[in-house]
């Protein structure tokens, strides 16, 4: 209900002109309690013939209609604003209008066109070019004209007594040379500053157009982007179910074909012929299965690392079986493996699986990209705040162009596809899927013909959700 009755907000200019208004009236409570104050101290402390009591009055004048002014604004700022700030022109216009009159009527009280306080028409004027159309500032400065001309034809004419603040017997305002050089100069200082000043408003309001115009196209194209990217996210996830979905269905018939063509084969004798056709077949059997299982790991790789579902794990016993089988393959391809791990290592708070498969992919790179004779060197340590894996091989090496695109989804490098070995591009895609989502950071060095170095760092706990169980509890 009270959103109901909450006031309609206003443009970004309509605030900044009531914001103005209120400006010039915040302005004008200091004008009227000081010409009221010098209007006492004239009536108390008589100086030539300046009216002391008439300014006085002028003063209080003033503060009543600024009050009036105040009381209307504030009204409509609470219960009408969009009134308020379609009437703000007319409000400032009606404010400066009562304001030219009482200074014209104070300087009738002290001196007339010999007070050089006249000059305060310009700072009315100047006013006016800050919150009205340029119209209306023309307007308001013929008529500062019209009031200071009927001042000093009054006083020439003595249609109108003057007040002299200098010496009485100067009569500078009945000199109508005098008189008509001040009026030429007061009408071509005021016209020229109300054209300079509109000039430069008028800049200054389509300057501060464009910005909101920009700041309204940059909110269209931030919803716009917010909404492509809910749309991105809920087609990626798509994706990965489509994926998951595949690869699963595929996987079961392809096994059941690769399980078939290897009784098939235990039944041929001759190498050669059949038997040799049937080899070849599992072996592109085997490529795609493993491209089917890259594919649904890195599926589901996303799907748990969305999750947020981490949990304390023992590296030494998530690792050692898998180094143990891969240490098997290494040596029966003609490898020296190597592999040295850090007395006590520390556990580490990540998503399941995370360790398993950024081993299994790394050393199972690195096997297959060494020729028999090379060296695969795994390290596992750890510090105050890190687990640290490391992975040394001395392959077929990475070009520099290459290392930027290691690790993108089904990118592999030159030397990759010329070395005959099969693969995805998928391995390190995965890697890198499962670090980041860890907050870890995964390194790549390599140099060609000499070998890779991949470096992953996984901080203990990266959200630090929960301290790591004791002795006892792991037991």
């Amino acid at each position: 209900m009270s959103s109901m009755n909450k006031p309609p907000a206003l443009s970004p200019a309509q605030a900044e002109l009531v914001a103005r208004l209120w400006w010039l009236i915040r302005l004008r409570w200091i004008f009227g309690a000081s010409l009221l104050a010098l209007g006492l101290f004239f009536t108390w402390r008589p100086f030539m013939q300046v009216r002391g009591p008439l300014i006085a009055i002028l003063g209080a004048v003033i503060l009543v209609y600024n009050a009036m002014f105040w009381f209307l604004e504030h009204r409509f700022g609470r219960h009408q604003p969009e009134r308020q700030a379609e009437s703000a022109p007319r409000a400032a216009a009606a404010q400066i209008v009562c304001d030219l009159v009482v200074l014209t009527a104070v300087l009738h009280c002290a001196g007339g066109i010999e007070n050089p306080f006249f000059a305060y028409y310009v700072f009315h004027v100047v006013i006016a070019t800050i919150l009205l159309p340029t119209r209306w500032v023309f307007a308001l400065a013929g008529l500062a004209i019209a009031l200071f001309v009927i001042l000093a034809l009054g006083e020439m004419n003595a249609w109108l007594s003057h007040a002299a603040i200098f010496d009485s017997r100067r009569r500078h305002h009945q000199d109508p040379f005098f008189v008509a050089t001040l009026l030429a100069a007061f009408a071509s200082t005021l016209l020229i500053a109300v054209y300079l000043g509109t000039s430069i408003a008028a800049r200054v309001r389509a300057r501060e157009q464009e910005v909101i115009d920009l700041q309204n196209k940059l909110a269209d194209h931030a919803r716009d982007l917010e909404r492509a990217n809910t749309a991105l996210q809920r087609a990626d996830v798509e994706k990965n179910r489509f994926f998951r979905k595949v690869s699963h269905d595929l996987k079961a018939p392809l096994a059941a074909q690769q399980t078939l063509l290897r009784l098939v084969l235990y039944q041929f004798d001759d190498p050669s012929g059949p038997r040799q056709h049937v080899e070849r077949a599992i072996a592109r059997g085997d490529e795609l299965l493993a491209l089917l299982n890259d594919l649904l790991l890195l599926s589901r790789s996303q799907v748990v690392t969305d999750r947020n579902e981490r949990g304390w794990t023992e590296p030494v016993e998530q690792l050692l079986p898998i180094l143990e089988n891969q240490a098997i393959h290494a040596r029966s391809k003609g490898l020296h493996w190597r592999v040295e791990t850090q007395q006590s290592l520390p556990s580490v708070h990540v998503h399941p699986g995370t360790l398993v498969t950024v081993m299994e992919n790394l050393v199972s790179n690195a096997i297959k990209y060494t020729p028999a004779g090379g060296e695969v060197y795994v390290r596992l340590s750890g510090t105050n705040d890190s687990l640290v894996i490391e992975v040394r091989d001395t392959g077929i090496g990475i070009d520099q162009e290459d290392l930027p695109r290691v690790g993108q989804e089904f990118y592999r490098t030159r030397r990759a596809r010329d070395s005959g070995a099969p693969g995805t591009g998928l391995g390190l895609a995965i890697v890198r899927s499962v670090v980041e989502a860890d907050h870890g950071r995964l390194d790549i060095h390599g140099e060609p013909g000499k070998g890779t170095t991949v470096t992953v760092t996984l901080p203990l706990s990266p959200g630090r959700e929960s301290s790591p169980p004791s002795t006892s509890d792991r037991s």
